[in-house]
């Protein structure tokens, strides 16, 4: 039920009934009857929570499903745009028989080109406590 969701939720935060009603303003009341199960959440209810608790997942908050908090999830470790491999196959001769035999100088030329291509796109902390903090440079 979307009040012991609820219930978990602020346990996991560390926070009450009257101080959730005050940080998304709405009266304490509307808390303590969700909780209760008298009401469910409305809309703007659960507007509300996601403004100010933007980690919540609300799938998880409405429905049951997933976890609690928003999981980022990355493809590939090594995910490149599809237009620059497209521009690097592009670029190398197909076939040639001299290209199966590499150099030294032409393997540190391509690691380094390699190397200007890698930037840092989001740097993430996973917490013990399941949440979680994602900087973007």
């Amino acid at each position: 039920m979307v009040s012991e969701r609820l219930l978990k939720f602020m346990n996991q935060e560390k926070i009450t009934a009257a101080r959730l009603a005050e940080v998304i303003d709405v009266q304490p009341s509307a808390i303590s009857h969700i909780i209760s199960g008298r009401n469910k959440p409305g809309f703007d209810f659960i507007q509300k929570i996601v403004t100010k608790f933007p980690r919540l997942n609300i799938e998880w908050l409405i429905t049951g499903n997933g976890n609690m908090y928003k999981v980022a999830i990355q493809q590939s470790l090594f995910e490149r745009d599809q237009d620059s491999i497209s521009k690097d196959n592009a670029s190398q001769p197909k076939n040639n028989p001299k290209n199966s035999v590499i150099a030294q100088d032409d393997m540190v030329t391509n690691v380094n080109n390699i190397e200007k291509l890698k930037t840092i796109k989001q740097i993430a902390i996973f917490y013990n406590d399941n949440s979680f903090e994602i900087y973007y440079p």
